[in-house]
Formats: C-alpha cells, structure tokens, sequence
C-alpha cells in the first residue's frame, strides 16, 4: 500500500458533534413550529453539507423562512456548541501522532463551512495538524458527490491510490468510494450492510490505529 496521506471527514471522526447538528436542527425548526426528531435527522440529514439540509427541511415542511436565514440559524447553534461543549474522538490525537510518525500528509474533507472547521480547529487545537483543508462548501455538489475528497486529493498533488480516507456518515462513505480511495469507516454503526465494502470498519480510532500498524508497516 503506498500510502502517502490520511483524509479525514470531520464531524464524527474528528470531534464528537452529530448531537450538536441534531440539537441545532431540532431546536431552530422547533422555533418555527415543526418537530422533527433526532431520528429524522440521522435519517434525513447526517453528512450534508449545510444548504442540503436547510433546503431538505424547507421542501419537506414548506417553510416560508429563507434558506439562506436557515443555514445561518443551524450553523450559528452548532458554533456556539462547539466551542462551548465540543471534544475530540476519542483516539484523535493518538491517530494524529501515529499518521504523523509515519509520514503521512493530513488533510480534511467536511460537509461543514468554513465557519465551523473554524470552531473545531480552535477548539480542539488542531490548526498545526492539517496540510490541506477543503469544504464541501466549496464545492457545486456535497456529499455524496465526491468533489471535496477530489479536490483534497488535487490539493496534495497525489493521486487517490496514495491517499486514505476516515469517515463515519452513509453520505461521507459514498463519496469517497466514487472518488475512487480506499476508506476505512470509523462509526458506532461500522458493522452494518450499508459499510460492507469498506477496507475496513471499526468502532474507534483506537481499534483503526491497532489494525493498521501491521498494515502500514512495510509501506514507509
């Protein structure tokens, strides 16, 4: 395997912050009179890039609210609870340094803005840590297209058999997998059908890192 660098998603493997989108959905339609669950949003939302999500909640409840005052309202709850409750997976930091000591490039991949890369990073003191940083915000097309894990890849001038991607949601798993890298899935859900062609699936950073070694040892 000639391993040259490590994509990560965001959102779930990095920092532990599906509860804060779902919070934040659920409480900004709340102010508008619609209920929705944490369910729905697994469902509807997990791994969409912002105005996905804002036009999926418009379309299916005919909100009058404009979308662009939606994603404002989202994007803003879920920064506030970022830098006030957010924390790093457990294993990121470990995983970093393991990547690191291997050589490896880091980079990001995310459905979310600027604005919330923005909040993780100092929240998690992770601005040293990352070569390359691409939204999907960026891109015409979030996941599941594979425009931002294309551009990550473009960005560290490899090609997508020198790269690793790390993601948790269905949306992020599409997207790399059209992007042609070999992605291993890193969820509590990592051993459901919907991952089965996955390189590898697993609960924890911890238990990739410990998988890996063997794997990635003779790729130095």
């Amino acid at each position: 395997m000639n391993v040259q660098a490590v994509i990560f998603d965001m959102d779930g493997v990095i920092i532990d912050s599906e509860g804060f989108w779902q919070d934040s959905q659920i409480e900004v339609l709340a102010g508008f009179g619609i209920p929705i669950t944490a369910q729905e949003c697994e469902r509807y939302t997990k791994g969409k890039r912002i105005d996905e999500i804002a036009r999926i909640w418009g379309e299916r409840y005919s909100l009058r609210i404009q979308p662009q005052r939606l994603e404002e309202l989202i994007v803003a709850q879920v920064c506030g609870s970022v830098r006030s409750r957010g924390m790093a997976m457990s294993g990121l930091y470990q995983a970093l340094r393991f990547f690191q000591a291997k050589g490896y490039r880091m980079a990001l991949a995310t459905s979310s803005s600027r604005q919330i890369i923005a909040a993780v990073f100092d929240r998690l003191a992770l601005w040293k840590c990352f070569d390359v940083v691409c939204s999907a915000d960026d891109e015409h097309s979030g996941k599941p297209h594979p425009a931002v894990y294309l551009t990550a890849v473009r960005k560290l001038g490899l090609e997508v058999g020198e790269c690793l991607v790390i993601e948790d949601s269905l949306n992020g798993f599409i997207a790399a997998h059209r992007a042609g890298i070999k992605t291993f899935v890193v969820a509590p859900d990592y051993h459901e059908a919907k991952f089965s062609a996955a390189a590898g699936r697993y609960a924890t950073l911890n238990e990739l890192i410990y998988a890996m070694q063997p794997v990635l040892a003779g790729s130095c």
